[in-house]
């Protein structure tokens, strides 16, 4: 398979998953070539496109969505995926609506005709001393809504990363190749009960 990683990142972390990510790939011997959003890479010709971002001001940081916005007619041709690299990965209700965990990927996923058939968060790694000031402040009032100080700590871990990629992989076999234009229909008929048994089956 030939896959596009394509990202941005704030503070290293997003670049360091996605790394990790085209590694995994490569030693399942598929063809992984990876960009920043800044570089503006094309996703046209590609099998599965996996994007990358931090999370900022509660969604996927703007780089990547200004990205989709330009290139959204040929990512509905491409099956997709994402991973979001966050330091509120359970999530809340607050005040009524929805705030972190999953959530944060909704404008994502709306950006689409045909969304990423899957999707989910990486913990982060936060360091108040490599801050810009706007962001330590930001940050500081972020945690106390938590009742939390702000200080170094890092959710980061390589088997949620590992684990991403499997179950693409997965997905990817099962139904997220027809997540595309022309073929989503084909997706509804997937049989997930099924599956699961054979899967009991295999893993005994």
């Amino acid at each position: 398979m030939r896959i596009l990683i394509v990202y941005t990142t704030r503070y290293g972390m997003t670049e360091r998953a996605s790394e990790l990510v085209k590694m995994l790939f490569e030693d399942r011997g598929h063809k992984v070539d990876v960009s920043r959003v800044e570089e503006d890479p094309s996703p046209s010709g590609y099998d599965l496109v996996i994007m990358g971002a931090p999370v900022y001001r509660d969604g996927p940081h703007w780089g990547l969505m200004e990205w989709i916005k330009r290139h959204r007619g040929e990512l509905e041709e491409v099956p997709k995926v994402f991973f979001l690299v966050a330091m509120h990965l359970a999530g809340s209700a607050f005040m009524g609506k929805l705030h972190g965990g999953i959530a944060y990927a909704q404008s994502l996923l709306d950006a689409f005709e045909v969304p990423p058939f899957y999707g989910t968060l990486i913990g982060g790694e936060i360091d108040p001393e490599k801050m810009s000031d706007e962001d330590r402040m930001k940050m500081r009032r972020f945690y106390a809504v938590l009742g939390e100080k702000l200080e170094k700590k890092s959710l980061f871990s390589e088997k949620d990363v590992e684990a991403f990629v499997r179950r693409t992989l997965l997905y990817y076999e099962w139904f997220g190749k027809h997540f595309k234009r022309g073929e989503v229909e084909k997706a509804k008929d997937f049989e997930f009960m099924g599956k699961v048994r054979e899967l009991e089956r295999l893993i005994g």
